[in-house]
């Protein structure tokens, strides 16, 4: 019996179904029966809320889930770059002494530019990165590191779908908010998604914010006066009753307060 199917006998032995289900672990309908139809395996994040809601262990019967895929740069760059420039004894000297530097540049310029959004004013800081199993189910792995660059803690947030960081800011009680986007939760397709995350690296709540079709979060800054923070992002429109060519991405801003409920 694989996950999907031991997930789906354990709630009928509940007498639940897949809306109170969903309901009691606070994941979406969607992705319950992503999740029961063996479309997608269970994020660590789903697994969590889903075996509280069960009251049983689920995280050993995920063996299976594939390790997420990490691309070696440095050692990609290395390889190409002197397979290009030859075998020759001159060339593999050029390549042993200059390629590494521009290798180790490029390693460190491309994540940061790429996947990675930082809170590097605080101390201590934090760093959301994407974290994919596959092409399709990625989460956002937080880490918080100290002054030094020691890291405190390390975890992992997401649903069964695609779900990425836009930014992580710090807060008073030594956690931080991420805000970025979704398709593991919420109303449509995509939705923008704020995460706060205490001190320990726990899910203290999650919140998403749109409708049916795209909504992503880019960035979230503090309010004046502790009034909550400003979330900035875009919102789709379309004339279609689906996403099409005939949609529009508009920025969208909007405000919540320290709870991540809705304002205005």
């Amino acid at each position: 019996m694989n996950l999907g199917e031991k997930i789906k006998s354990l709630r009928k032995e509940k007498g639940l179904t897949q809306v109170e289900l969903a309901e009691l672990s606070g994941l979406s309908i969607r992705t319950m029966q992503r999740i029961e139809n063996k479309e997608v395996n269970p994020s660590v994040y789903s697994l969590k809320m889903l075996s509280k809601a069960l009251e049983v262990d689920l995280e050993d019967l995920n063996s299976h889930k594939k390790k997420p895929f990490h691309f070696n740069l440095s050692k990609f760059l290395m390889t190409t770059l002197i397979s290009f420039f030859g075998n020759t004894s001159v060339k593999k000297a050029i390549g042993f002494t200059i390629l590494p530097i521009i290798a180790l540049l490029l390693y460190l310029w491309l994540p940061a530019k790429s996947n990675a959004v930082y809170s590097p004013n605080d101390n201590p800081f934090f760093v959301a990165t994407i974290n994919c199993g596959t092409d399709t189910v990625c989460d956002i792995e937080v880490t918080k590191k100290d002054k030094d660059g020691e890291i405190l803690w390390q975890h992992t947030f997401g649903g069964s779908s695609y779900d990425r960081a836009g930014k992580v800011i710090s807060t008073e009680d030594g956690g931080c908010l991420v805000v970025g986007s979704t398709s593991s939760f919420g109303a449509g397709n995509y939705d923008v998604l704020l995460l706060k995350i205490d001190s320990s690296g726990e899910l203290a709540w999650q919140k998403t914010y749109g409708g049916f079709f795209n909504e992503y979060g880019k960035s979230i800054s503090k309010l004046p006066e502790d009034n909550g923070y400003v979330i900035e992002g875009t919102q789709q429109t379309c004339s279609t009753p689906n996403v099409s060519n005939d949609c529009k991405d508009y920025v969208w801003i909007f405000e919540v307060d320290e709870n991540g409920e809705l304002q205005g």
